[in-house]
């Protein structure tokens, strides 16, 4: 009777864990096809990437108006198409504001830096180490807002009054 109880433990073990590992798999594989498509509605959100006034050309005073604290201008030197970029707070969070000559400059030239920024987009793998790679990521989502792409820290509703009040 013993040996009943263990081969019924195993067995349910054994699933259980085929179970968790395919609910890992289908976790991991939905969470890549995140990006940022065509934008053609003035207010539409793209995976978990928010996408306002694609009409809007705004610049970095537009953006200290609707309660952003500006810090400090940061080299836009790495961002391609980028014509300034600037780094400040709002509701003590941090926030980048890169800014771009139009909406679609933004959107074209504008999001795969944001997606590696945010980890979206796939960590560089060609570095050599002690056989694991790690990636540091100083933001964890952002929004374009017309010509502009805000890098909020932590989570979209960190910026949302900011995004909101953009104008």
């Amino acid at each position: 009777m013993t040996t009943n109880k263990f081969r019924v433990r195993l067995i349910l073990a054994a699933a259980f864990s085929a179970i968790l590992i395919l609910v890992a798999g289908l976790a991991c594989k939905s969470s890549e096809a995140e990006t940022v498509g065509d934008v053609l509605d003035s207010s539409q959100s793209e995976g978990s990437v928010q996408v306002l006034e694609p009409n809007g050309l705004f610049t970095v005073d537009d953006v200290v108006a609707a309660g952003w604290k500006k810090s400090k201008e940061l080299s836009a030197e790495t961002l391609p198409d980028a014509t300034s970029v600037w780094y400040a707070f709002y509701n003590q969070r941090d926030v980048e504001v890169r800014i771009y000559e139009s909406h679609e400059t933004a959107k074209n030239s504008g999001t795969g830096p944001a997606d590696e920024a945010t980890g979206r987009g796939k960590p560089d793998r060609t570095g050599e180490g002690a056989g694991f790679f790690t990636t540091r990521m100083s933001y964890s989502t952002y929004a374009i807002v017309g010509n502009l792409i805000l890098m909020c820290e932590l989570d979209i509703e960190d910026c949302q009054g900011l995004l909101d009040n953009i104008k």
